[in-house]
């Protein structure tokens, strides 16, 4: 056979890999699920408390697979004419969202921002299609009092990126095997001050109604996946209180956002000493820039979550440089090392002319950066996880500099590490191991 192949190509002969059959079903070119599963989604819990600024704890008992949580937020009409001088951008949902807690079994109680959520949501979506849409889903723009009587648009569907789980299908993620735990897991959700996401303005000596100061309705959806047969599940199988199991994590393990105030030079250049790195081992960052302005508050229009992108960057760790770019090739970079480009259109508000009429949303790009230090590599498949290494970083100098749009202009650099995990799962709990 081998001297068939070499005489009929050179090519079969010398290239290194395993022959697949391009025809028939084989053992090299098809998957069988080895235990057979069940989804549901048919778990909901509505928040404690619906009030701005308020802070809500969930529970998920421990069961079986916890795959997919979604959060569905709808607000009330406002009072008075009905939503006179309110408006709210596309994706509010996502934006009514101050921080996000979480906690597996006893482990440490774990942070994310609400914008880091709506970051990792949009950046690990596969295509540009799915992003946008998942973005649209948070809530549409609300503009004027029509939009504010339309319950669908007063109602957000908002995807919760907790560490087991992945919008994505292709390179998806493991449920998180909750049967392993003796505690439940603990879902942290902290709202927004509604103040600072509703735009109110006076238009034509037209005072604004009253910003809502509580939802109509939040509820949370659990989505599960169970065993057929009970009794393949590993707590039934093993005695955890003297083995463990090790719990990929499907892209890593993210802190809680650094931000790093800063006034932009005379020719828009910044230079960032970047701290609060956990020591490990470093595999990607994403950077994002926000204005002050955009977040004044009553009197102005509020534009939360919207991102500017830096016109050059370099990042190095150590004075050795890691990524760099000239007249902006950085955003070339970023799109060849993904599915899609990490930019989002976002519909910035606009004031009206007159009472009582409708805000304008203009599309503008939102956009973020992101520094790969793991060489690219693609999951094809569903529940698929692989481990490819970064940069060891342990009281390393991290330093980002660049030059952004605007001469002498205040901004925020938010940055996110990005550290490959595992859970370990022993004796009831689960926690990390970096």
């Amino acid at each position: 056979m081998a001297q068939y192949e070499a005489a009929m190509n050179v090519q079969q002969s010398i290239r290194p890999g395993m022959a697949m059959d391009t025809y028939y079903a084989t053992s090299e070119n098809s998957e069988k699920q080895l235990h057979a599963t069940v989804e549901d989604n048919r778990f909901f819990i509505n928040l404690p408390s619906l009030n701005s600024g308020s802070s809500s704890t969930v529970t998920f008992n421990p069961s079986e697979g916890l795959a997919e949580v979604i959060l569905t937020l709808q607000l009330p009409q406002p009072s008075g004419n009905g939503g006179q001088g309110l408006a709210l951008p596309e994706g509010w949902g996502y934006m009514m969202l101050r921080r996000i807690g979480y906690r597996y079994g006893s482990s440490q109680l774990y942070y994310i921002s609400g914008e880091q959520n709506l970051l990792q949501a949009v950046s690990l979506c596969e295509d540009s299609g799915k992003k946008q849409q998942l973005f649209f889903l948070g809530g549409q723009a609300i503009l004027d009092i029509d939009d504010w009587a339309d319950a669908g648009k007063r109602t957000a569907y908002v995807y919760l990126r907790l560490p087991h789980s992945s919008p994505a299908l292709s390179g998806g993620a493991l449920p998180f095997p909750s049967d392993v735990l003796t505690a439940p897991i603990q879902l942290q959700i902290d709202l927004q001050d509604f103040s600072k996401v509703i735009t109110a303005l006076t238009v034509s000596a037209t005072a604004p109604d009253a910003v809502p100061t509580s939802l109509s309705s939040a509820v949370v959806n659990f989505t599960q996946v169970t065993m057929q047969d009970s009794s393949d599940l590993v707590a039934r199988r093993f005695d955890m209180s003297k083995s463990a199991l090790t719990i990929p994590l499907c892209e890593g393990w993210t802190q809680e956002e650094v931000q790093f105030p800063f006034t932009s030079g005379a020719n828009g250049s910044f230079q960032l000493s970047l701290t609060g790195c956990k020591a490990g081992d470093l595999k990607m960052l994403r950077v994002w820039f926000t204005k002050p302005t955009d977040m004044a508050g009553p009197g102005s229009i509020i534009q939360p979550d919207y991102w500017y992108a830096p016109s050059q960057i370099t990042f190095a760790i150590n004075g050795l440089i890691y990524m760099d770019s000239a007249n902006g090739s950085w955003l070339l970079t970023n799109l060849l090392r993904r599915r899609q480009p990490p930019v989002l259109t976002y519909s910035a508000l606009a004031a009206p002319n007159a009472a009582p009429g409708a805000f304008g949303a203009l599309p503008v790009a939102s956009q973020w950066v992101e520094i790969n230090l793991a060489q690219p590599h693609t999951r094809g498949d569903s529940q698929e996880v692989a481990l490819v290494h970064g940069v060891p970083v342990m009281n390393s100098v991290l330093n980002l500099t660049g030059v952004m749009p605007e001469n002498s202009v205040n901004y925020i650099c938010h940055v996110e590490y990005v550290l490959n995990c595992s859970w370990m799962a022993s004796r009831g709990s689960a926690d990390f191991v970096f």
